[in-house]
């Protein structure tokens, strides 16, 4: 989950489902937006966009949550998960 405004823009939490407890907080970049994660098709890696005129698209071990790969990209935003978006969310936009 992004925080996405405020003083924690630069947060994003990785939150257990059974407990809804924060598990892990990931700071790609102090002070930097980190915002829009997704997962791929497989679940396998998790996207996520550093939000800034020098920003990136990480990519995560979903996993491990280690970091694989920084793409980097001025202000990444979208839907990177393409393939669930045309054949799991019919009529969503998530």
């Amino acid at each position: 989950m992004d925080v996405f405004f405020g003083p924690h823009k630069d947060a994003v939490h990785v939150i257990d489902k059974s407990s809804l407890e924060i598990v892990k907080t990931l700071r790609p970049v102090p002070g930097k937006t980190a915002a829009h994660v997704e997962f791929d098709r497989y679940g396998r890696y998790a996207l996520l966009s550093l939000w800034d005129m020098e920003g990136a698209l990480i990519v995560y071990d979903a996993a491990t949550l280690k970091e694989v790969k920084r793409l980097p990209m001025r202000k990444p935003s979208g839907k990177y998960n393409v393939y669930n978006k045309i054949h799991l969310s019919s009529g969503t936009s998530h």
